[in-house]
């Protein structure tokens, strides 16, 4: 062949080429079909984090931000006021977000002992994620995960009750879950689904808090928009002294509520 001569052109262009040019097209056409971003990109950028999403957990929303920074602001808090180690637990941690947020804000009161975390959740799929996300993040050591329902599966040094206890429990109502609107087709409903009012998982752990939360402890639970009235109201019912307040997200919705054992 001399000098200058083009070489031939392969007729068949690569195999990876291909396979690159048929990814948008199918991201396209998961899009088109009502699948959320974060699944199909595969993580969701959540508290100045890159969280990985897909269909094993729910993905990380706005409001749970609120829960997350109030749940740093508790432990800050009380890493400042107390000598006694501090211990926070997470129920229905779902992709880990919440843990990952907390390890990392107090990474060196957890490896000095004085903050013990744990996380749990009902789905072994979920725990998976979460574990996965914990160990991107560098933090996997850092956070106890227990397979379990709410708070029979304990993640703390026993007889250790938590002075925090933080939940994102599923608090949709069945016949929204069922309707499967949106992201709802496509998230898991283990992690939607709380029942007729969308309140039974969060009645069944307000009914633990006697037992499972530290006197002078705090539960900090997500909610829907329209519950803070009906949690606050179970939590006021309790057979035990409490405060109870909420805390509003940026459009003025009471989305977190805050149970302090007085």
């Amino acid at each position: 062949m001399q000098l200058g001569t083009p070489r031939p052109c392969s007729a068949r262009p690569p195999r990876r080429s291909a396979w690159l040019a048929r990814r948008p097209r199918a991201w396209v056409e998961r899009r088109a079909a009502s699948e959320p971003i974060a699944y199909i990109r595969g993580f969701k950028e959540w508290l100045s984090l890159r969280i990985a999403t897909d269909r094993r957990a729910l993905i990380p929303r706005p409001e749970t931000e609120l829960l997350a920074e109030a749940a740093i602001d508790e432990i800050a808090a009380r890493l400042v006021r107390d000598d006694e180690p501090i211990a926070a637990w997470e129920v229905g941690t779902g992709s880990g977000a919440v843990a990952v947020a907390l390890a990392l804000r107090f990474r060196t009161a957890l490896a000095l002992g004085r903050l013990r975390l744990g996380a749990t959740d009902v789905s072994p799929e979920a725990l998976e994620l979460a574990s996965e996300n914990l160990a991107a993040h560098g933090v996997a050591g850092l956070v106890s995960l227990g397979l379990g329902d709410l708070l029979e599966v304990s993640v703390l040094p026993a007889p250790q009750v938590p002075d925090l206890l933080v939940a994102n429990l599923p608090y949709v109502p069945s016949d929204e879950v069922a309707a499967g609107v949106g992201s709802l087709r496509f998230e898991p409903a283990l992690a939607l689904d709380g029942g007729t009012d969308g309140l039974d998982l969060l009645r069944r752990l307000l009914a633990e808090l006697p037992f499972q939360l530290a006197p002078g402890g705090v539960a900090l639970l997500e909610i829907g928009h329209d519950q803070a009235d009906a949690v606050r109201a179970a939590a006021e019912a309790l057979p035990i002294p409490v405060r109870v307040s909420s805390l509003p997200d940026l459009a003025g919705l009471q989305r977190v509520v805050r149970i302090e054992r007085a």
